[in-house]
């Protein structure tokens, strides 16, 4: 395991980051719609991070 392969779950965290932080402002999103868009991101950042390298 490399440093390279944590990049993707870096790359959620800081999406799930940012969803939380519009939605304490905003209230968009309940946390389980937080957590299943970020969800979707992080599977959409492995298969390209998949693909790409």
């Amino acid at each position: 395991m490399t440093v390279a392969s944590f990049v993707p779950l870096l790359l959620a965290a800081i999406v799930w980051i940012g969803l939380w932080q519009v939605n304490r402002r905003r209230k968009w999103f309940t946390v389980g719609e937080i957590i299943f868009w970020d969800v979707i991101v992080l599977i959409v950042i492995q298969l390209v991070w998949l693909r790409w390298f």
